[in-house]
């Protein structure tokens, strides 16, 4: 039985092992080990609160008079759940015949298990990243061939207030070729190069960011809409309703906005960018105009009526509108604005990328946007256990050994608790660019 044991623990040794060679997207993204473990039949989850902002008072000649109100303290909150994972399974039979770390290392079969899973993971997370933003610059679809594609991506995420550090620039093999001449090796010591080098292996460098060539990126497919209109004047939003998602995942600062003039059942995905006419983008820091109209995100799949109109379609961001107000809902919207104007009715809606076009997604992704919740699992009642958690990120691989007594078949499992989910300012922080 000892022996038994110890041959589980060298089979799932080796797969975590190949797996976390393979994984290079799960370092562009953070991870949050949960300190309880849990049950494989249960899930867990927790809501952050998003820090209020609040808007200056400027006076002269005397203090400000505070005697018509306060300010309000508005907490927004984000949920983050652990609920998914991966389950690999295999009869026992395939393995049994491992006996020492060296030969399961060498083994085949268990290379091809950890390799084909964390290439999964790999474009999951990538998926998730390269997606989850409201930004998108250049033509879309357009391969990226020189460097100032790239610099307009990094701007634009600037524009947003996105801290300088761990901002990485994804692209396709594909656009390697036209970029060579531009590619460098990172280099010591300079202390994001070090950092990145350390985690990330032979990074390039592109533009002064660390740059990783993948072929895991998404195909993201356009819907079938046509431009539309905003349906219905005054849409806009308090903060104080759109700062508080309790229920799923990525829905901070998101609002729901009725369309209309998209075509018959038209198809609208998860994902899709557009702009209002009209409605521009708003610094909430220095409490003006950014002088470009404001992109927004799709959040969820939809599909209109056969009379071309979606009553509910969620967007983020929230459209919140200044006020100029210091104080009540005028005030907080104020200091946590995202656009300019509320959009008129009948305002123009224009998508991002022409109708059902497929296209293959380039990315800069701040480290902080996504980050994928994990934890131990609970060891089986029955059977043989083991578990094994990778060096550079905190993943563990629960495996499970057992026999079915009406047969004398003996199988093996494996679970992987993990699960990405957006971080409250996440979607500011990546932006698709094109060519």
């Amino acid at each position: 039985m000892a022996n038994q044991v110890t041959q589980l623990a060298l089979v799932t040794a080796a797969i975590a092992a190949r797996m976390e060679n393979t994984l290079v997207a799960a370092k562009l993204v953070t991870w949050n080990k949960s300190n309880k473990t849990i049950n494989p039949l249960n899930k867990f989850q927790y809501i952050e609160s998003v820090p209020p902002r609040y808007n200056r008072r400027r006076w002269n000649g005397t203090v400000a008079d505070l005697s018509a109100g306060k300010q309000d303290t508005v907490f927004g909150s984000e949920i983050f759940k652990l609920e998914e994972g991966d389950t690999l399974d295999f009869y026992y039979g395939d393995f049994e015949n491992i006996r020492d770390f060296d030969a399961a290392k060498k083994n085949e079969r268990l290379r091809s298990i950890g390799q084909d899973e964390g290439t999964l993971v790999d474009a999951d997370i990538l998926e998730t990243c390269a997606l989850a933003g409201c930004h998108s610059t250049g033509t879309y679809g357009n391969p990226i061939n020189d460097v100032e594609a790239i610099v307009e991506g990094y701007v634009r995420l600037k524009e947003e207030g996105v801290s300088d550090g761990e901002i990485f620039c994804v692209l396709p093999f594909s656009d390697m070729p036209a970029l060579s001449k531009y590619l460098m090796e990172l280099h010591a010591p300079d202390k994001l190069a070090t950092s990145v080098v350390t985690r990330l292996g032979g990074m390039k460098e592109l533009a002064g960011l660390p740059v990783m060539f993948t072929q895991q990126l998404p195909v993201f497919t356009t819907g079938t809409r046509t431009n539309g209109a905003v349906n219905g004047a005054a849409q806009n939003v308090n903060y104080r309703t759109a700062a508080v998602s309790s229920t799923t995942n990525g829905l901070f600062l998101t609002q729901t906005l009725a369309v209309d003039g998209l075509g018959a059942n038209a198809t609208v995905p998860d994902g899709e960018l557009f702009t209002i006419a009209g409605v521009f983008a708003y610094d909430n820091r220095k409490q003006a105009s950014k002088g470009r109209l404001q992109q927004f995100r799709v959040i969820g799949d939809h599909v209109a009526t056969a009379g071309g109109a979606i009553a509910a379609m969620r967007i983020f961001p929230a459209i919140i509108v200044p006020g100029g107000a210091v104080i009540g809902d005028t005030g907080v919207n104020t200091a946590n604005a995202t656009v300019t104007a509320a959009p008129a009715d009948d305002a123009v809606v224009t998508w991002v990328g022409a109708a059902s076009t497929q296209a293959l997604t380039r990315a800069l992704i701040k480290r902080s946007a996504v980050r994928v919740e994990t934890a131990n699992l609970e060891d089986l009642p029955s059977g043989e256990n083991a578990s094994v958690q990778m060096k550079s990120i905190p993943l563990t691989l629960r495996s499970f050994k057992y026999a079915n007594g009406d047969t004398g078949a003996t199988s093996m499992r494996f679970d992987i608790p993990w699960q990405a989910n957006i971080n409250q300012f996440g979607r500011f922080e990546v932006c698709r660019i094109n060519g």
